[in-house]
């Protein structure tokens, strides 16, 4: 974990970053910093908790880039970093995709960008009655995340090789509302 001061005028200051596997006991850890830093930010404080766990266990459990535990289980290598500027704390995670899923991720994640807080609740419900088998790119978790910041969801796919890509996601949480 680094944490450190960046100091560009009118960019937002990187408060915490992490590129590794996510262990249960990193996004603990982690959590936990959150937790303190944000404590002076009452609404903001439990919004992106929620947000951070929402995300982490995206990439714990679907980043294509894997760390091998022991015997045949594997967990998640990604990035997070948390950002913050005057008025908002931004969390975002980053990692591999396949290009399969990077394609159902961007149409995901533009629906839940132009769809109503109703329109997300009822999806939401939706999904829950789908096979939890099956992998549908940005399912509840996702869904959530846009519900509880009231923000749109900020992302970007970039092409690695013809088998993969870069998933960014990062959601914005005001720090006084």
């Amino acid at each position: 974990m680094k944490q450190r001061q960046h100091h560009t005028i009118g960019s937002p200051e990187i408060k915490m970053e992490y590129h590794g596997p996510f262990f249960i006991e990193i996004i603990s850890i982690l959590g936990m910093q959150i937790k303190r830093y944000t404590r002076p930010y009452k609404s903001a404080k439990s919004k992106l908790f929620k947000l951070y766990l929402e995300l982490s266990q995206n990439v714990a459990n679907y980043s294509e880039d894997r760390f091998n535990l022991y015997g045949n289980q594997t967990i998640g290598i990604g990035k997070l970093s948390l950002r913050e500027t005057q008025s908002t704390l931004t969390f975002s995670t980053e990692n591999l995709v396949s290009k399969t899923d990077a394609l159902i991720l961007h149409e995901r994640c533009k629906l839940l960008n132009q769809s109503a807080p109703e329109d997300l609740r009822e999806l939401k419900r939706e999904m829950r009655r789908l096979d939890p088998g099956i992998k549908y790119g940005a399912r509840i978790g996702l869904i959530q995340a846009v519900l509880i910041s009231n923000n749109p969801l900020s992302f970007s796919i970039k092409n690695i090789d013809n088998k993969h890509s870069l998933f960014t996601i990062a959601i914005t949480v005001d720090k006084y509302q």
